[in-house]
């Protein structure tokens, strides 16, 4: 090999040479950043575990709560038949009157078979009313909801519309309220002898 041909190939060879170390370089350090956020992301991660760990035996006080508080109905029915009831009677204590109460069937998502999908969006039955109350006083109005929504019924306000009747301060108001429940077995039937 002639000098000037050695020259050449240790040029190529100290280009190649450094285009792998570069390409390698570039290649460890992607590799690098993608460790470092996986490490951040597991640390993270470890974080919430230990803060759910702790935790745990408020969580479990908060199952045992519910547990107990939670109302059990039969069926649908029942629960509506005793949120109606519920309602009523809390307005006749604030002097309310309402007009009229329609009973909400819940919404049932039907599958591609045509049946009811089981709904997995929540933990509680649902039972459901509308009411609608004409002219009735701001102040009577709120107390009325305000005494309806305690932790313990697990009965809530849904939806809510309030417009102005123009006097007085008394609005007209159409409410639905969601009576929260698990349903548990209607007892059997047994002949004694």
């Amino acid at each position: 090999m002639k000098k000037s041909e050695k020259m050449l190939l240790g040029v190529f060879a100290a280009l190649f040479i450094g285009i792998v170390l570069v390409g390698g370089g570039l290649f460890a350090f992607r590799n690098f950043l993608e460790v470092r956020d996986e490490v951040a992301l597991l640390r993270d991660r470890l974080a919430s575990m230990n803060l759910a760990i702790s935790q745990g035996a408020e969580w479990a006080e908060r199952n045992a709560w519910l547990d107990e508080t939670v109302p059990g109905f039969t069926s649908n029915k029942d629960a509506s038949a005793k949120l109606l009831e519920v309602v009523s009677q809390e307005a006749q204590k604030h002097s309310l009157t309402i007009g009229t109460t329609e009973f909400l069937e819940p919404a049932r998502v039907i599958g591609a078979d045509g049946l009811p999908v089981d709904d997995e969006e929540g933990h509680f039955d649902k039972a459901a009313i509308k009411t609608i109350l004409t002219g009735v006083p701001e102040k009577a109005l709120f107390s009325w909801l305000h005494e309806l929504q305690k932790p313990g019924s697990f009965l809530g306000v849904t939806r809510l519309q309030i417009n102005p009747s123009g006097s007085n301060k008394t609005v007209n108001v159409e409410v639905e309220f969601t009576q929260f429940y698990r349903e548990k077995a209607a007892p059997k039937v047994t002949k004694a002898n």
